[in-house]
């Protein structure tokens, strides 16, 4: 709930610069000038939008280069199939006598001549079908990037959803500490404590300002990884718009379910990727019979003829005509049998492949459940123990108020009840980047 407040402050912010601007030029005559322009200028650098995970999913599958790289790839080689189910080249050739052969009719002066070759029927739909069966692998590869740069990008949007957390914690702290330090100085005033614990509380407010100060770099380095996946400039401000409270009450409803099934890893395309590449071997399998069939030839020839002069025989000078038919026949069978075996084999090897994935991707799965288990255990504990310290802290402010009881062991419970609050928000981002990875397996799960 917490950070569906930051839509609403962007909306806030918003209207606010916009009527901002349209005073301005009212604003730019008064004295005060510069302070109305700073901040505007405050204003302006200070707003910043949230997205929720589902609408920096879609801009990531939009605009990310590598994902647009891989679908041209993909695209680019299914244009193969379309060059290999063409007829070869016709071959036209000519030829000049230099020598002329003498005949019957008169000498033979030059030939010109064409040849197509037909291949057996199928073989040109079988080499465009094996080139679109080799290009098919690409779009699941497409598929099984896109769900691992989902992942990446929510790892990083619920860590920069923690860290927002964690230092809304801090900046709470800073409030106790403040209120403890009024508590400690009127202690000091009335003679009833020391100076030392208000220098101690000053030390804990530095050693918090570093952490937040930490955080912030943090946030940026989540940022900086986000920006990237979406392929837009890296310094691009990106707030995090989520339920955490909802979303991990969901995955710890969910995780127990799974827990108990034997979840079907089928349909995802790094698995779907090896049946993809095994029907590519069966079609070069196919292909290879017809390789074994004989290939066709037709052709004609022309072949000019000059007069003969030393006599006059019937058709004198006449041109040939050859028309022309030829035959390839393999004769080697051995070249054939290797490649047949050669493609069972790799059918083999890409099951293989296939039962390893698998394992590895349940192993995967088994892990991020065993993990979202003890961190759901962590949250239960963490919460019990916070509910106890918080009655505990408030009882000792009244005590310590009334000279009960030390600052030391105030100051300790208070910082306790902060480090509690803050393994909470610890857990429950263990809890969803966890989800994440059950997820990246699950396809329409």
């Amino acid at each position: 709930m917490r950070y569906a407040i930051l839509d609403m402050r962007y909306l806030i912010c918003s209207a606010a610069i916009c009527s901002l601007r349209s005073w301005l030029p009212q604003i730019l005559t008064c004295k005060h000038k510069g302070v109305f322009l700073l901040l505007f200028l405050a204003l302006s650098c200070t707003c910043v939008r949230a997205q929720s995970l589902d609408s920096l999913k879609a801009e990531l599958r939009r605009e990310n280069p590598e994902l647009r790289a891989l679908q041209l790839d993909y695209e680019a080689a299914m244009k193969i199939g379309g060059q290999l189910d063409q007829l070869p080249d016709l071959e036209i050739g000519g030829g000049v006598f230099i020598l002329p052969v003498e005949t019957r009719t008169g000498p033979q002066q030059f030939r010109v001549g064409a040849t197509q070759m037909l291949p057996w029927p199928g073989k040109l739909a079988a080499m465009a079908g094996v080139a679109d069966a080799r290009a098919r692998p690409l779009l699941e590869k497409v598929a099984a990037r896109q769900l691992l740069l989902i992942f990446q990008l929510e790892k990083a949007y619920f860590s920069l959803a923690g860290l927002e957390a964690r230092r809304e914690v801090l900046e709470e702290s800073l409030a106790l500490y403040t209120s403890l330090d009024r508590l400690a100085l009127s202690r000091v005033e009335a003679g009833k404590g020391s100076s030392v614990d208000v220098y101690r509380i000053q030390l804990q407010r530095q050693q918090v300002e570093r952490e937040l100060a930490e955080f912030r770099h943090l946030a940026q380095q989540e940022m900086v990884i986000i920006n990237e996946l979406l392929n837009r400039p890296a310094d691009t401000q990106v707030v995090a718009l989520l339920d955490v409270e909802d979303r991990v009450a969901e995955t710890l409803d969910f995780a127990p379910d799974l827990a108990n099934d034997d979840p079907d890893l089928s349909n995802h395309p790094g698995l779907r990727i090896y049946k993809v590449q095994q029907e590519a071997n069966r079609a070069a399998i196919e292909l290879t019979k017809l390789d074994q069939r004989p290939d066709f030839g037709v052709g004609v020839d022309y072949i000019a003829t000059g007069r003969r002069d030393d006599a006059d025989p019937l058709r004198n000078g006449r041109d040939v005509i050859l028309p022309r038919a030829m035959v390839t026949i393999p004769l080697s069978k051995g070249k054939f049998s290797a490649k047949r075996q050669e493609e069972e084999v790799r059918i083999l090897a890409l099951d293989a492949r296939r039962e390893s994935s698998e394992n590895e991707f349940r192993a995967e799965i088994r892990r991020a459940l065993n993990a979202i288990d003890n961190a759901a255990n962590e949250l239960y504990y963490l919460r019990e123990q916070s509910q106890v310290i918080d009655a505990t802290i408030s009882i000792a402010r009244s005590e310590f108020t009334n000279g009960k009881r030390a600052f030391d062991e105030l100051l300790r419970l208070e910082n306790q009840l902060i480090g509690y609050r803050t393994k909470t928000v610890l857990a429950q981002t263990i809890i969803l980047t966890q989800r994440a990875v059950i997820d990246r397996y699950l396809i329409n799960q």
